[in-house]
């Protein structure tokens, strides 16, 4: 018996002798691949610049070091109990990864449990291929940047209109130094003004975002073909003037500007925000600021009247008398059919006109009440084109 025990503790040094021999070969293969994963993917796909499906969205990830990051975000479905609306969760888009032989598992932002996430069949420089839990396989490949020759902006405000269902409709400003302005408007929570601020690596992260998608080459317009969808629009603003307004009907965009949206348009999910206590100056909820001037009408884009009233919060009070050049007034979101999400909100006064020259803005309220603002310089002739300014449709008038 003793003689068997010998022999069999001998087996036992030998296997374990032969598995921890093993484990640095398996610790650098792992890192092998590891530094062969490093950087930015995209799915490879029929149709690589436009996505027009309710249901599709282009998928996308990177990583850095033990990071993962996927861009579309990682969410959960919340149900409003009090307002009866279908909400979501966002928990962000960065987590932990680990890779076990020839498997990639991702720590759940929702739960922290490790899930599968893929097998990986083949990489080399450049292409990846997995394989899917489903037992389908999927093709990656490198996304390669050079942000330093891209327009550099100072400050970007994010819109959405909200749709014929439950998407939100909000207004997001982040300026550089990492200022947040914000609105909610419908199906989102919080309801109404507030402001923030974000760390220079977080404001870094999400102009980065935007830098990537090379925003300057893009088109002004992207619609999709179906109806009832969100349009989203986005100013971009250097030197206090706006560069360019995208406006993105369906999210139809090419997929580094969808990517762009995702840590903006939820902000609110994961940064402290304090109530803006004023209501002043006059924000037209569901509505858009429109200039008049002799039967023309330039209606802004949502996020282009965001913007107006945001550079109208910082402007001084003054009693100087100008000569009027427009008229402005409020065009309704014609892509939100649902009912006001802001019915209990009630403004501190009722708005009975508002002229400007483009520099001075004079608000008369119903009750008497006159406040004039002096942005400091024209808005208009700074931001707008001349050749914008149309016509009026018969219902627009």
């Amino acid at each position: 018996m003793h003689k068997h025990t010998l022999i069999i503790l001998g087996v036992l040094f030998f296997a374990c002798s032969c598995q921890d021999s093993k484990r640095p070969e398996e610790e650098s293969a792992e890192l092998k691949t590891k530094q062969a994963l490093q950087g930015e993917w995209a799915l490879v796909t029929s149709n690589e610049t436009e996505f027009d499906d309710f249901l599709f969205y282009p998928t996308g990830f990177a990583i850095q070091k033990d990071s993962f990051e996927l861009f579309e975000g990682y969410y959960s479905d919340v149900y409003d109990t009090i307002k009866l609306q279908e909400l979501y969760k966002f928990w962000g888009t960065i987590t932990s990864y680990r890779i076990r032989q020839d498997s990639i598992f991702i720590q759940s932002l929702v739960d922290d449990q490790w899930e599968f996430r893929w097998k990986i069949n083949d990489i080399d420089a450049d292409t990846l291929v997995f394989e899917e839990e489903n037992a389908s396989e999927s093709k990656y490949y490198r996304l390669k940047y050079k942000l330093d020759s891209l327009v550099d902006f100072d400050q970007i405000v994010y819109s959405s209109s909200g749709c014929y269902g439950n998407c939100q409709i909000l207004d997001v400003s982040v300026d550089k130094a990492g200022n947040i302005i914000f609105q909610g408007e419908g199906y989102v929570e919080p309801l109404g003004f507030y402001q923030g601020k974000l760390s220079t690596q977080e404001t870094k992260y999400i102009f980065d975002k935007f830098e990537k998608a090379n925003i300057v080459a893009l088109n002004n317009d992207y619609s999709a073909s179906h109806t009832d969808d969100q349009s989203i629009t986005t100013s971009f603003i250097k030197d206090g003037k706006i560069v360019k307004t995208i406006h993105d009907y369906g999210m139809t965009a090419p997929k580094e500007l969808l990517w762009a949206y995702v840590p903006i348009s939820n902000i609110h999910h994961l940064h402290q925000l304090d109530t803006i206590s004023t209501e002043e100056p006059y924000y037209p909820k569901l509505h858009y600021f429109t200039f008049r001037k002799e039967g023309l009408i330039l209606p802004l884009e949502k996020s282009e009247s965001f913007y107006l009233w945001t550079e109208l919060r910082k402007s001084a009070f003054t009693q100087t008398t100008f000569k009027p050049k427009y008229k402005l007034t409020f065009s309704g979101n014609y892509t939100y059919w649902g009912p006001d999400p802001n019915e209990n909100y009630k403004p501190k006064g009722k708005i009975k006109s508002i002229q400007s020259d483009g520099r001075f803005y004079k608000i008369e309220y119903v009750k008497g009440k006159t406040i004039i603002y002096d942005l400091g310089y024209n808005f208009v002739e700074r931001n707008l084109k001349p050749e914008r300014f149309r016509k009026a449709e018969e219902w627009e008038r």
